[in-house]
């Protein structure tokens, strides 16, 4: 029997679908974004360098019952926005939040031991299912800065700083607000006379917030009802309760803020639902595309959470942001964003052979600590070339087949257009002494 032509050979068949599309409230970082994600990184990493935070990994996966305790006790929002499943019978939960999960591992890890105050920061994804907006995301990268172990106002300060100077190198104009809960005991004479004050209001209040007087009277200052917010401005404020030492904590802070004349707002009716908040808290805003309120930071002490899951009583406070928020206001404000460093050094080839060598010659360049770059996949010269003035790399060292048969190299000067041919072997102090020239 004759053999088959190759070309006769039966094809396998692939099975295609339809696309299928993303899921909603998620997105995709596509190249075009790339910069932004790039420069708010970089800033960053300078803020944790000069402010001496190291670096936290931590899993997006936990135990339900870290949340349930932590965060869900008087917010039936965020436990109606938790991704939870139940694998082989014990039940998990994709973070809503960083925070629980950076106590968690405290505790788990004994770092109570350690020097402190710990400074740890974190970035990654956090997940809350829910109503999809345009700056509410079902996945969102959440970046924090958390100090753990130290009691004092300047802490506070610290984190509202960083905040304040990040988001002004992001071109982002924000307004500060802040408030104090006080601590366990101011909170507690507080709660009853507030919950006294809706008991009284009944005919006033809405029916939820009459409901919820007792058990959660904070509710009142989130409700969006007509009927309570007429009445917020006659409640009781927090800052009236707080005792000799919450209310200097709050002073303090102050005073720091003042010295850097940093402008803020002291808003009475900025709290927290979580148990585990105390004394400072923060909330950063700025305007979206229709100039609404937008907050785009916000923290504050976190004294009990570390007591709360069972360790001893450890003073700590945090802040975080959402990148992907931050990145849609810099594009709402067209915020301009720096130029890359330019490289020194671009390497262009010629010919097959050339490239060959010039992957070889581009890291030999790279672990002299030059900064370089290259375009492998183009075989033309001049986009090359073009390429280089683009970038605005200082030096273009040309590799073509004459080149690697004679083992020289040609070194133009792109601001010039001077150009010669190297030795090889001689290229990289060459090279190394043009640039203190150029610089």
């Amino acid at each position: 029997m004759p053999r088959r032509k190759k070309e006769d050979q039966p094809k396998e068949q692939l099975k295609v679908i339809k696309t299928p599309s993303l899921v909603g409230g998620i997105k995709d970082i596509l190249p075009a974004d790339g910069k932004y994600w790039d420069y708010i990184l970089g800033e960053i990493n300078r803020v944790v360098r000069d402010h001496s935070f190291s670096k936290m990994s931590l899993p997006v996966i936990e135990k339900y019952e870290l949340f349930n305790h932590t965060l869900f006790k008087h917010s039936g929002q965020i436990e109606k926005e938790v991704l939870s499943f139940v694998d082989r019978g014990e039940k998990l939960a994709l973070r809503p939040d960083t925070t629980p999960g950076l106590a968690r591992a405290f505790l788990e890890h004994n770092m109570i031991n350690q020097k402190m105050p710990l400074k740890a920061y974190y970035w990654g994804p956090s997940f809350r299912w829910g109503k999809v907006e345009e700056n509410k995301l079902r996945q969102f990268t959440q970046v924090g800065f958390e100090i753990i172990g130290d009691p004092s106002p300047a802490i506070d300060a610290e984190l509202i700083i960083i905040s304040h100077y990040l988001l002004k190198s992001f071109k982002i104009e924000s307004e500060i607000k802040l408030n104090s809960l006080g601590c366990l005991v101011c909170r507690h004479e507080y709660n009853k006379t507030l919950s006294g004050f809706l008991k009284s209001k009944r005919s006033a209040v809405c029916m939820d917030c009459r409901k919820q007087a007792v058990k959660d009277p904070y509710r009142f200052f989130r409700c969006e009802s007509n009927k309570c917010q007429h009445l917020r401005e006659d409640a009781p404020q927090i800052i009236d309760w707080l005792c000799d030492s919450c209310r200097n904590h709050l002073f303090r802070v102050l005073e720091y803020l003042d010295e850097l004349k940093i402008p803020y707002q002291l808003d009475p009716f900025l709290l927290r639902t979580y148990d585990y908040y105390s004394k400072t808290i923060f909330e950063i805003f700025t305007q979206d595309e229709k100039k609404q309120p937008l907050s785009i930071a916000g923290g504050g002490r976190w004294d009990y959470l570390i007591e709360m899951l069972g360790g001893p009583s450890v003073p700590a406070a945090g802040v975080s942001m959402g990148l992907e928020r931050l990145i849609n206001q810099m594009k709402v404000t067209r915020a301009e964003i720096p130029n890359p460093q330019a490289p020194d050094i671009f390497v262009a080839q010629l010919s097959e052979l050339a490239r060959k060598k010039a992957f070889a010659f581009f890291e030999q360049l790279r672990q002299e600590d030059l900064s370089v770059r290259a375009n492998f996949s183009k075989s033309s010269l001049k986009e090359q070339l073009d390429q280089a003035t683009k970038v605005g790399a200082k030096l273009i060292l040309i590799l073509g087949q004459k080149e690697v048969t004679e083992g020289t190299v040609i070194l133009r000067e792109v601001d010039s257009g001077i150009q010669e041919v190297v030795n090889f072997s001689k290229v990289i102090p060459e090279v190394k002494k043009r640039l203190k020239i150029i610089k």
